[in-house]
């Protein structure tokens, strides 16, 4: 949920994630200090940018109705009674191929009512948070209590001079800074976006008026992790924002540092300094951000659904978020009554006025205003600390003698009064109505997801994209450390580099380059890919070490782990010259198609050395050119951890060459819980192969992900399998612990009904965060008898 946020708060506000020892402080736009490395800065509108941005005369006219637009306030609409209804979701994915797990999910609505010259009142009808993975009715209720006291719990639709196009409570800021995410309707957009007319389409009014609309194309001049692409409909009458479609350029980096009250870098201590290595790279996009508006009264364009979608990926794991948000209106324009909020300023004053003598020199006054701050902030902590712990004890006295909490706050730098109400009871709030039956339901007719998504794959294909960027290359990204760092046994310890070049055009160019001090033979891989986010073309020329196998990543960094430190190395390897294209889709059921063609060559055992066990046996590979194709698609159904769940992964792949082959497997997991406090869970599996298999493309059981309490080990491969593995589990807050029986088999395909005894193993495993830490002791109970512990993340239960 986290590293969600921290996506979500750095891409809309174009700055470098931090772990700040310091309070956030609200100042005047004047820069008055070394701050003013932070002051707003633009490009300026040449001539020849102004020139070149509209690519008819049509974009010009309908973008400056559309700035003025966006900037005026209609002081004809006095009022609206709304209803907001909002959820956000975070997931977490472990590995590659893991499947994305639901770990936060909130929800909440709410009545807010606005009045011109009185502020907004919020009163909270409906609210509930689901932390899947932790399985603690007490923490989740304690979450959406502190969710309520949020003054920031439901959006505002509007109020007077509030941004239209990003999703929050922002008020319009007239002018580009390009440290934020630059707004392409904004003053100084030109220098940064070009323009174009697209589609139109008009409808007419109950009373005959025809409402007009047109397509405004915004594509970026270069690109750049703070520039936008999309589409943005408007009235042309009007100019107003109608729907908006739009996604950044490419992915923005981010780093973690650690400053200190004056703002400037610290040196951390090891902790910290673990904790950045181990979650760099982290990197973060926004897939797709709709807004869409509805008439209503027939002249005024309110908000009636939102929704903002991205991801952030670390070393281990990828953060899917998703927040979606539906209004509707019970009147516009009607009198609501409401009086006048007032707000103490004294208690939320954050403005630092202080100037410093104008008789100093710029040295002494920049240690003046430093010194200063420190200061400021020091005492601005203590009293604001203070202050929400009174509201918050103050607001939990009032339900002493009132079944209401009310609190009156300003909210964001808008300075918008809300006066929020909220029930003292909060079993009103989940048991409304006003969201769907269960938190684990779709609810697409309740938050409009799905007319989002149709507008996102309209809008934000693979042709929406910056132009190429050839001449204005952003910074590459460049990943050294533990993402890149392994050990088996027949490299030994190996690691290398990552160089990402953003070229524009959808368009990246990586080099990756290993050595292996085992084995001392240098690997390469150089790609060319195009993305949407949501969809990649790859094209692939490489020379590396392949894994076999068909389940788990033993080439990754937690796989090496336990080969070094307990000599389980569960992974089969071969090497492979060649080049191959991939088309892969990352949003929903993830497909990946790959067309490839190699030399495959045997890879043998380099090392034995490890901190436990003797290295198993790798296959003798056959030396083989192969060219062929291969399909995959990894699908899952339910995120009610407690009701039917379903993880499918179906794989197909053919090739000819020296050897002709085809293979086809699928592998169904289901889980469910079967009483009130125990799970049960079912893997079944099964694959075949047709034609001469060579051995690097065999079936092969025994290891954690397959057979556990067995080895994996070359003797135990065919060219067929099944396996079946079950679980029957109690859970408990924060943990889940299981007796696992597992069976399988793997051999001559024309033997599927003479297999003899199969592999078996069972034992007691504890998951916590469903699965996606794993700790298992399991026995081999046919052929082998050893006991073997196991330490893994990505679990299927």
């Amino acid at each position: 949920m986290l590293s969600a946020f921290l996506a979500l708060s750095i891409l809309m506000q174009g700055g470098t994630a931090q772990q700040s020892q310091r309070p956030t402080v609200v100042r005047d736009s004047t820069p008055r200090d070394s701050a003013t490395r932070n002051a707003p800065r633009r490009l300026p509108v040449t001539a020849a940018l102004l020139a070149s941005a509209f690519r008819d005369d049509a974009a010009r006219d309908l973008f400056n109705r559309a700035r003025v637009a966006r900037l005026a306030q209609d002081s004809s609409l006095q009022s609206y009674d709304s209803k907001v209804r909002q959820r956000l979701s975070v997931l977490v994915g472990i590995g590659k191929l893991g499947r994305d797990r639901l770990v936060f999910r909130q929800e909440s609505a709410a009545r807010v009512r606005w009045q011109r010259d009185a502020g907004v009142r919020v009163d909270v009808t409906a609210g509930r948070v689901a932390i899947p993975p932790l399985g603690s009715p007490k923490t989740e209720r304690d979450a959406l209590e502190e969710s309520v006291l949020d003054n920031d719990v439901s959006p505002i639709p509007y109020f007077p001079g509030s941004e239209n196009l990003l999703i929050s409570d922002l008020a319009a800021k007239t002018d580009v800074n390009e440290r934020e995410l630059v707004n392409p309707l904004a003053r100084g957009a030109e220098a940064y976006y070009t323009f174009r007319t697209g589609d139109s389409l008009s409808f007419r009014l109950p009373d005959g008026h025809v409402v007009q609309l047109r397509e405004l194309e915004v594509r970026p001049r270069v690109a750049k992790p703070n520039v936008v692409v999309g589409s943005l409909w408007f009235d042309l009458a009007t100019g107003q924002l109608v729907r908006a479609a739009y996604r950044l350029a490419i992915p923005a980096e981010m780093k973690v540092t650690v400053t200190n009250d004056a703002g400037d870098s610290v040196k951390t201590p090891f902790i910290a300094k673990l904790l950045k290595t181990m979650v760099q790279p982290l990197t973060a996009d926004l897939s797709a951000i709709v807004v869409e508006y509805g008439l209503y009264g027939g002249r005024f364009w309110l908000p009636r659904s939102q929704s903002i979608e991205g991801s952030a990926q670390a070393l281990l794991a990828r953060v899917p978020m998703k927040l979606e948000t539906s209004f509707s209106y019970a009147s516009v324009n009607e009198p609501l009554g409401l009086t006048a909020i007032h707000v103490d300023t004294t208690a939320f004053d954050e403005q630092w006025r202080a100037m410093p003598p104008l008789a100093l020199d710029s040295a002494a006054r920049k240690h003046w205003l430093d010194s200063a701050r420190v200061a400021y902030n020091a005492a601005f902590k203590a009293r604001r600390d203070s202050i929400d712990k009174g509201l918050k004890v103050g607001s939990m006295r009032q339900c002493d003698t009132a079944a209401t909490r009310v609190e009156i706050r300003y909210r964001s730098e808008a300075k918008i009064p809300v006066e929020m109400h909220v029930p003292c009871d909060l079993n009103k709030l989940l048991a409304s109505s006003d969201l769907p039956p269960s938190i684990f339901d779709p609810g697409e007719d309740v938050f409009g997801s799905a007319e989002a998504e149709r507008l996102a794959a309209a809008a934000l294909g693979m042709g929406a994209q910056a132009p190429l960027s050839l001449g204005n290359l952003p910074a590459p990204r460049i990943q050294l450390g533990p993402s890149m760092t392994r050990y088996n046994r027949v490299e030994g310890f190996s690691t290398g580099a990552l160089w990402d070049q953003q070229l524009g055009a959808g368009l990246s160019a990586t080099a990756i380059g290993r050595f292996g001090f085992a084995d001392k033979r240098p690997n390469f891989e150089l790609s060319l890919a195009r993305s949407d986010f949501t969809k990649t073309i790859r094209v692939n020329g490489y020379t590396r070490l392949v894994s076999a196998n068909d389940w788990g990543s033993p080439l990754n960094f937690s796989s090496s782990l336990g080969a070094l430190f307990f000599g389980r190395d569960e992974g089969f390897y071969y090497r492979a010259t060649g080049a191959e294209l991939f088309w892969t889709v990352e949003r929903g059921p993830r497909v990946e198609v790959r067309a490839f063609s190699e030399q495959q060559r045997n890879a043998p055992q380099n090392t034995t050395a490890n901190l436990g066990a003797t290295f198993i046996p790798n296959i003798e590979s056959a030396n083989a050119t192969s060219t062929g194709a291969s399909f995959r698609y990894l699908g899952s159904f339910g995120q009610d951890i407690r009701g039917w769940r379903a993880f499918t992964d179906l794989r197909l792949e053919g090739a000819g060459g020296d050897s002709s082959y085809g293979r086809a497997a699928l592998d169904v997991t289901l889980s469910k819980a079967i009483l009130r406090r125990v799970d049960a869970a079912l893997t079944v599996a099964g694959g075949t192969t047709t034609g001469h298999v060579p051995a690097q493309r065999r079936w092969f059981l025994g290891g954690t992900q397959t057979i556990r309490g067995q080895a994996a080990d070359t003797a135990q491969s065919g060219t067929a399998f099944w396996m079946t593995r079950m679980e029957l589990a109690r859970s408990s807050e924060f943990m889940r612990t299981a007796l696992f029986g597992d069976l399988g088999w793997a051999g001559n395909r024309e033997k599927w009904g003479e297999f003899g005894r199969p592999l078996s193993g069972a034992g007691v495993g504890f998951s916590f965060l469903d699965g996606m830490i794993r700790f298992d002791a399991a026995r081999g109970i046919y052929p082998r008898k050893d006991v073997r512990f196991a330490f893994y993340f990505n679990a299927p239960f």
